[in-house]
């Protein structure tokens, strides 16, 4: 929602916190791809003849132990969204952190605390 879409090294953002957030990774020498790992909250099954469709959840940025979500303004689903993303989490990546990112100021503290582990 009122995200402006760019590129950057060849790599089509969805925002302009996600291309930031990107360019200070790249910076900080932290390895992280960009909407790569999409997981499943909910299979798709059938209710009475109807098909619904499986609920997933594409994350921005996936590194060794840890997943970045940049929302600049989140859309109505996305808290149902990120509970059910970190339901799923404690039970195949115990050991992940999930971060959620507004503004660049909190990527900047991200990025710092990222480089002191």
């Amino acid at each position: 929602k009122n995200a402006t879409p760019n590129e950057f090294d060849g790599i089509k953002f969805r925002s302009k916190l996600e291309t930031y957030t990107y360019k200070k990774l790249k910076e900080a020498k932290i390895n992280a791809e960009y909407e790569k790992h999409k997981f499943e909250l909910l299979p798709a099954f059938e209710f009475h003849g109807e098909k619904i469709r499986a609920i997933t959840y594409l994350p921005d940025f996936v590194g060794e132990n840890f997943i970045i979500e940049c929302k600049g303004f989140p859309n109505d689903a996305f808290p149902l969204k990120e509970k059910l993303f970190k339901h799923l989490l404690v039970n195949i990546l115990p050991n992940s952190m999930y971060y959620v990112v507004h503004t660049q100021k909190q990527v900047d503290e991200l990025i710092n605390k990222l480089k002191s582990v």
